[in-house]
């Protein structure tokens, strides 16, 4: 069978919701939360909340009676979903599901039959149900729809086919994210790529200096701590501190009820003065607004 689904607008998708009997309580933050995290993503979390499947059926897509969308979203808020949800909601829309497939949507020198190598190996030998379930019910075309392909991406990935996109969609990427622009959205999302990568692999993070700098933010001149770099004049430090700056920015944009800015904050004035200075804290950090 062809995979023949459009995509759906937010709306569209907040009254199917509504259809299925889930309680919307607030549309401003239902619209807020499939737009900067993503529907298809946000489905693997209500999937608890839905009534059991009939028999031959893998899910019923009703939910149980007293079902609300605040229950699906609590603690979900992360960078990587909000990057990758604005994109895929702003490509699908302008171009279709499989827009990714398409050459022309990318920059010239943008190799993109090298690009789709590896996600198509991931998909080949992934055994998640959505992997499955395309593969047992669709032969055409042979990937997935973008919302389903960029669960199987790095966000080094992610933010290497957002760089080569049109210049239109890659602000509105920057923009959700509170970034002022695309090329400053490119340049943070390398910077916490590596931050990730060393997270992942337990290395030293606290006292480390982190290989990419993050790029000269006009609008957070007054929260990150400048250096005097030779040949590049003041440009951001390379220790920890600005790094969470700019994370917490980002979270509190995606999602403003989060806590992580200030359970960070708590984890950080535990630390003696001389760790905190190997972060990069500037003196008074705990009195700046983002980690209230």
């Amino acid at each position: 069978m062809r995979y023949s689904k459009p995509p759906l607008n937010i709306p569209d998708q907040l009254q199917q919701l509504r259809d299925r009997g889930l309680l919307v309580r607030s549309d401003d933050l239902a619209f807020n939360a499939l737009e900067l995290i993503g529907y298809y993503r946000l489905s693997a979390y209500w999937l608890f909340f839905e009534e059991a499947p009939a028999p031959g059926e893998t899910r019923s897509h009703r939910f149980k009676p007293g079902s609300s969308f605040e229950q699906v979203i609590d603690a979900i808020e992360r960078i990587e979903i909000a990057a990758r949800s604005a994109w895929v909601q702003d490509m699908s829309m302008k171009h279709g599901p499989h827009c990714y497939l398409d050459p022309l949507l990318f920059r010239s020198d943008f190799n993109h039959g090298e690009q789709l190598e590896q996600p198509r190996s991931q998909l080949q030998q992934s055994n998640e149900s959505f992997v499955i379930h395309y593969r047992q019910t669709y032969s055409e075309p042979e990937l997935p729809p973008i919302w389903a392909m960029t669960e199987l991406i790095s966000l080094g990935t992610l933010r290497a086919w957002i760089a080569a996109t049109e210049l239109d969609s890659k602000t509105k990427v920057a923009r959700s994210l509170g970034m002022p622009s695309a090329q400053v959205l490119n340049g943070v999302l390398h910077s916490l790529n590596l931050l990730r990568n060393i997270s992942a692999h337990h290395g030293r993070l606290w006292n480390r200096l982190i290989a990419k700098r993050l790029p000269k933010i006009k609008k957070l001149q007054n929260l990150l701590v400048l250096e005097d770099v030779d040949g590049e004049r003041v440009q951001p430090s390379k220790k920890l501190y600005n790094y969470l700056v700019v994370m917490a920015i980002i979270v509190r944009k995606v999602a403003p009820l989060i806590t992580w800015p200030s359970r960070m904050a708590v984890v950080m004035s535990e630390m003696a003065p001389e760790q905190q200075g190997s972060m990069g804290c500037p003196v008074g950090w705990q009195q700046q607004q983002i980690w209230s």
